[in-house]
């Protein structure tokens, strides 16, 4: 077996862990939940702003930092958001245990 392959049944195996059907299930549920929805899609505009504005060298207001932070106050709180971020935590720790075993096995 080639390593192509062997990557691509890693890969069937990753599609195939809990975390990844958590992950996959906490997008399902993030978009059914419009709520959740307007909370990140507020959330990156009002960063872009902010990013543009540091990128112009523009001042920025301590109304919008204010916003931001209590934007993401209602984020923190949202279920639906909670489970996504806890579901991508759990696949990212899963990526880096994978990515330490081939690591430790090429240093052999």
């Amino acid at each position: 077996m080639s390593v192509k392959e062997k990557a691509k049944d890693l890969a069937l195996s990753i599609k195939e862990s809990e975390e990844f059907r958590n992950l996959k299930s906490a997008e399902a549920r993030l978009s059914l939940d419009p709520g959740a929805q307007d909370l990140l899609l507020e959330l990156k505009q009002k960063q872009h702003r902010i990013l543009l504005a540091q990128q112009t060298g523009q001042q920025i207001q301590e109304a919008e930092i204010k916003a931001i932070e209590q934007l993401q106050t209602q984020l923190k709180l949202n279920t639906t958001l909670q489970a996504l971020q806890k579901a991508q935590g759990e696949l990212e720790k899963l990526m880096q245990e994978v990515n330490e075993t081939i690591a430790r096995e090429l240093a052999q």
